[in-house]
């Protein structure tokens, strides 16, 4: 079983109170100014690591018809019970981003909040590159956004809020390996009278070598931007978002 299926698993009933100060509106807005700057004016739309599906909301209320995939049965139990309650018609689909099939392709797909940086064997990684491949219309887009080294040694994973005001209370300590190029973070949640523990992994990917495998892929007019802008990654990047597109006239085979 791949490291991160482990991930997102205890956490998941509290994920909404954990990104509650995430500003989603704005994600969004970065998200339908790449598209624009691509050319590409989708409506169906796949979230690949959707969690429990706030982002795909969002894009419903703009008029898109979404689909989300996540490996954590927890968060695609949430998702479908949120948009339940909401009366939204998302398909929500269990699946591991290296290995899922939709049987169907959308005109876009996206994955955000640093979400690949979570699958830490690179082959992997490139899989679930050429299964969005597979999942984008000819013309269609792919863009996602990563956490790089930077960010890991500049410690960005540290993070805490022990308020005792706060509903969800939480500790993260990350363990930066410059060599394996991967940062564990041990992270501690104090919920109601609750404890609990998550470690996640996440590897950080060579700038050069992403840019190959979306190349490999058969993907083309691939940019990458530091991240909510659009300017070019500089040597302090935290995040930097890459956009794609998939050839109107695809490779065959």
């Amino acid at each position: 079983m791949a490291p991160e299926a482990n991930s997102f698993s205890v956490v998941a009933p509290y994920y909404d109170e954990l990104m509650r100060p995430v500003p989603y509106p704005m994600w969004v807005g970065y998200y339908l100014l790449l598209l624009s700057h691509q050319g590409v004016r989708p409506k169906r739309i796949l979230d690949l690591c959707c969690g429990t599906g706030t982002m795909c909301e969002l894009m419903v209320a703009e008029d898109f018809q979404m689909a989300g995939v996540d490996l954590s049965a927890p968060m695609i139990e949430a998702a479908r019970r949120k948009a339940g309650k909401k009366k939204l018609k998302i398909r929500y689909e269990v699946g591991d981003a290296s290995t899922f099939d939709m049987g169907e392709t959308y005109e876009a797909v996206y994955s955000f909040f640093d979400s690949l940086n979570n699958i830490t064997d690179p082959e992997r990684f490139r899989m679930a590159i050429e299964r969005a491949y597979a999942h984008v219309e000819p013309g269609g887009s792919f863009i996602f956004d990563l956490n790089t080294a930077y960010a890991f040694e500049a410690q960005l994973f540290d993070q805490e809020n022990l308020r005792k005001t706060s509903k969800l209370r939480y500790k993260w300590v990350g363990d930066w390996n410059p060599e394996t190029q991967l940062i564990q973070v041990s992270m501690k949640f104090w919920y109601g009278g609750a404890e609990f523990d998550e470690i996640h992994v996440q590897r950080a990917y060579d700038h050069a070598q992403v840019i190959e495998m979306l190349e490999d892929c058969g993907f083309e007019q691939i940019r990458a931007y530091h991240s909510y802008t659009l300017n070019p990654p500089r040597y302090k990047s935290d995040r930097i978002h890459y956009t794609a597109i998939k050839p109107a006239d695809p490779r065959t085979g």
